[in-house]
């Protein structure tokens, strides 16, 4: 048998309309009741009808995600996370992919979610770093949490991650076993995780006195291709870094077969370092050090955010940044 409302009413010892009002987060519930009505809701198992809500909120319980990233396990990810809140709230995810480069992206944003009636957003980036398109966002009255903003001085909530940091430790990890010419593939110009990447390089370099070579230092988007041309001209040039550190994995591995191209022994004669830790840094060989930065994680807390805005029934509603780890596999050497 399933739980019903009335179940609940009785555990909690309230009225079902306290329930009711409880589950469509009406403001008019004592906090102490609405506690109450929670633990009862979580001790049973209770599942709202939301067909049942939807006709009398007329709201649809769909949220979007919306992306422009070419990395597809990082999207993969970002779907993983947020699915797994879904289907303890009973909503649906909608997938909206958008380029960043459409001056009209805003309108065509706001009619989506006015045809589908669509909830709310989860906004990533590069799209999470756009401040007007934020801003439109928030003028239409639309909800919103965000991953990996560009500023965490941000009216909506957001998760996201320690990049400079680990950037930083990354860098000093290489620079420790030995390696001082280091070469660097910057990752897309339009997301803010590239800069703080860099930074955390460029510091770390700094900050251990090593020179900084500009022709190994290299723009890329994060796609495979931009990793592969990366490298192209990084051996093109008269002497070859020890290691290089790209922005993320599907660069690396574009780096990678460069490399080998060009009988370029990995790790023998150069290292190879990424960041993510997606599918990719185990795929290849020799397997790939890494930044493994907790995206499923960071999704799921962003989809938490975005619910807890209209539905008391999720746990964390707070922004939060993520700590990543650094991952040592067989292509970085120690040449001391």
């Amino acid at each position: 048998m399933s739980v019903t409302i009335k179940d609940v009413s009785n555990h909690a010892s309230v009225s079902i309309k306290t329930v009711s009002r409880v589950i469509n987060n009406e403001k008019n519930v004592a906090e102490a009741t609405k506690s109450k009505v929670l633990a009862s809701i979580k001790k049973l198992g209770f599942k709202p009808n939301k067909s049942a809500q939807s006709l009398r909120s007329k709201r649809s319980y769909m949220i979007a995600l919306l992306y422009d990233n070419p990395n597809k396990s990082y999207l993969a990810d970002i779907q993983n996370g947020i699915l797994q809140v879904c289907k303890k709230t009973g909503y649906n995810l909608v997938l909206q992919e958008c380029d960043y480069e459409d001056k009209n992206l805003s309108n065509s944003i706001i009619n989506f979610i006015e045809d589908f009636k669509i909830d709310g957003l989860v906004v990533t980036p590069p799209l999470s770093d756009m401040d007007d398109f934020l801003s439109n966002l928030e003028q239409a009255n639309i909800h919103y949490s965000i991953i990996a903003p560009s500023t965490k001085k941000v009216s909506s909530p957001y998760v996201s991650s320690n990049d400079y940091d680990a950037s930083y430790e990354m860098t000093e990890k290489i620079i420790s076993l030995g390696h001082k010419k280091i070469g660097f593939v910057k990752g897309h110009a339009m997301h803010s995780a590239s800069s703080l990447r860099f930074n955390g390089f460029i510091n770390a370099m700094d900050d251990y006195s090593l020179n900084r070579n500009f022709d190994w230092i290299i723009q890329g988007d994060f796609s495979f291709e931009s990793g592969f041309q990366a490298g192209e001209k990084i051996f093109s040039s008269s002497e070859h870094p020890t290691a290089i550190f790209a922005s993320n994995d599907s660069m690396a591995a574009g780096v990678m077969k460069s490399a080998q191209m060009k009988k370029i022994l990995i790790p023998e004669k150069l290292s190879i370092v990424g960041f993510d830790d997606s599918p990719t840094a185990e795929q290849v060989w020799p397997s790939l050090s890494t930044v493994k930065q907790p995206v499923i994680e960071m999704a799921l807390h962003a989809a938490k955010l975005l619910i807890g805005e209209f539905d008391g029934l999720t746990e964390e509603t707070v922004s939060k940044e993520f700590q990543s780890e650094i991952i040592i596999r067989e292509s970085l050497k120690n040449l001391n």
